[in-house]
């Protein structure tokens, strides 16, 4: 009788699993919306690569929903990473850009955030979460609700900057055969996959170092697109050996190893579909595929700019869904934001506990089982970006309805554009459609001070503050030297060699700081 009790249990413990999806995010980071071999827009052929390959992705695309509309929180990694955890803008959180030299001054938490992780504990305490690689800067992945991480005990991020090293302690480098830790990403995710899955419902992220700078990829993938026929936009030198590059030209537009980084990104892909299919739990299971921010490597297909900037260039990201429900085949056009999944993945995990307050995303599903007959309810309107930066052009955007607005945050100056029917972003509007103009920021400032939102003039304060405190470190340092050098010319002269260094570095970033304080165009 007590073995029977035990199965009736583990069935249905099995039965009520059943009705809880899999979540699987995979997050590439740099990677730009034409830069993979699936058509983003069907009217644009310019919005895929005629060069770069992902054949995994494209079926994945045949099993869901491709957004022409999606947009990632940030045009820069370490805001979106943390704005996509929470369902929140980088404004909100008050993390706006890389480096948020404000934030970093106010030492900002977000361990009491509810993240995607606590979102599905909070439906089912049975799912087990997992992420791996690249985290949202220092705060580690555990202190917001994953079981299972591949961070290093002393680091977040895994202590290996952009994908580059074993650990940051030594900067041994990785090896060849697991370059931006492709590789070893595969690896921890089968082994999730191959552990949990069709035994407990799971979420799980993998986050890659891939495709950011410096560009890292297997022999064997550079040889092969070394061979096939020229795309559209590569060059004799993109040819050559690292080694015998010209002068100035460098590896960050090596574009052959950019295809290869993709491709193995490409068949990590495929190789986490094969086996969630062998586990009988593919029809079960979201996957989504997407970007960080908009691609560094350039051009973006049509769009205009990049990474770091908010032109759709560096905003525009890929995004496609696969999973139970999603309409196959289909191309969505409802504009629609990362900080969207948190309140998507509460919505299809059935979750009965409310959704956290000031969230700034709604649920996806209405478009994702719909296509373009759908609609997204959200808490406030549109898509508002603040970017307060000291390192480019300060600036506010909203995108509403079919225009966005973009604003200079100093100078005041503005463009508008209808990026439904130009999202090249060539006719600006600010001349012939002021009342929109006027209707947008008057929403956009009313967003903007509903959060206290970071103001540009205390982020540039904060940066000569950090460069000061940068500047008394380096001279305490070299002061320290040289008192237990016992009047060691070599140590000494060494010590002072550094310093020099570090000073003049320091003056070039308070020089560089001020020349954007100046600058009024954008």
């Amino acid at each position: 009788m007590k073995r029977l009790l035990t199965l009736l249990c583990f069935l249905t413990a099995l039965a009520v699993h059943a009705k809880r999806p899999n979540f699987i995010i995979i997050y590439v980071d740099d990677l730009g919306w034409a830069d993979t071999s699936v058509k983003m827009m069907d009217s644009d052929p310019e919005s895929r690569s005629d060069f770069n390959r992902t054949p995994n992705l494209e079926q994945l695309a045949k099993r869901g929903t491709k957004f022409s509309n999606a947009y990632a929180p940030a045009p820069t990694c370490t805001p979106s990473r943390k704005s996509i955890q929470f369902g929140k803008t980088p404004g909100r959180i008050g993390y706006t850009f890389v480096h948020d030299v404000l934030a970093l001054q106010r030492k900002l938490k977000w361990s009491d955030e509810v993240s995607l992780a606590d979102v599905v504990k909070s439906a089912d305490s049975d799912y087990i979460t997992a992420h791996f690689g690249k985290g949202m800067g220092n705060e580690k992945m555990k202190t917001i609700g994953y079981d299972v991480t591949d961070e290093l005990e002393e680091f977040a991020d895994n202590g290996n900057f952009h994908g580059e090293y074993v650990g940051l302690k030594d900067r041994t480098p990785l090896p060849p055969d697991n370059p931006k830790r492709m590789a070893s990403l595969k690896k921890s995710s089968m082994d999730f996959i191959n552990e949990h899955s069709g035994k407990c419902p799971f979420f799980m992220m993998v986050s890659h170092y891939a495709v950011h700078v410096p560009h890292a990829a297997r022999p064997d993938l550079i040889e092969k697109y070394r061979k096939l026929p020229r795309g559209k936009y590569l060059k004799d030198t993109d040819y050559l050996p690292v080694e015998d590059m010209p002068k100035g030209y460098t590896i960050h537009s090596w574009r052959l190893q950019y295809a290869a980084m993709l491709e193995e990104i490409d068949e990590g892909l495929g190789a986490i579909i094969d086996a969630v299919k062998k586990t009988g739990e593919l029809d079960n299971t979201f996957i989504i595929y997407t970007s960080d921010n908009g691609g560094g490597l350039g051009p973006n297909g049509t769009l205009r700019g990049g990474k770091a900037n908010l032109y759709e260039g560096g905003l525009r990201v890929p995004l496609i869904v696969a999973g139970p429900g999603v309409k196959a085949g289909a191309q969505c056009d409802v504009a629609i934001n990362q900080w969207d999944l948190l309140p998507t993945i509460h919505d299809y995990a059935n979750s009965s506990k409310p959704l956290p307050k000031n969230l700034d995303g709604g649920s996806l599903r209405d478009v994702l089982e719909n296509g373009n007959d759908g609609k997204v309810d959200r808490p406030v309107e549109g898509f508002v970006y603040h970017y307060p930066c000291y390192f480019a052009a300060p600036l506010s955007v909203i995108r509403l309805g079919d225009y966005k607005l973009m604003e200079h945050i100093r100078t005041g100056e503005m463009k508008l554009f209808n990026v439904a029917t130009d999202y090249r972003e060539k006719n600006n509007l600010i001349e012939t459609e002021p009342e929109k103009a006027s209707q947008l920021r008057a929403v956009m400032h009313d967003y903007l001070e509903s959060i206290d939102a970071e103001d540009v003039q205390d982020v540039y304060a904060a940066r000569f503050a950090e460069l000061d405190r940068f500047e008394k470190m380096a001279r305490e340092v070299h002061e320290k030297t040289v008192n237990q050098a016992n009047s060691d010319e070599e140590i000494i002269a060494k010590a002072k060699e550094r310093l020099e260094k570090d000073l003049a570095r320091f003056e070039a970033n308070r020089k560089h700081c001020t020349e954007k304080m100046q600058e009024t165009k954008f």
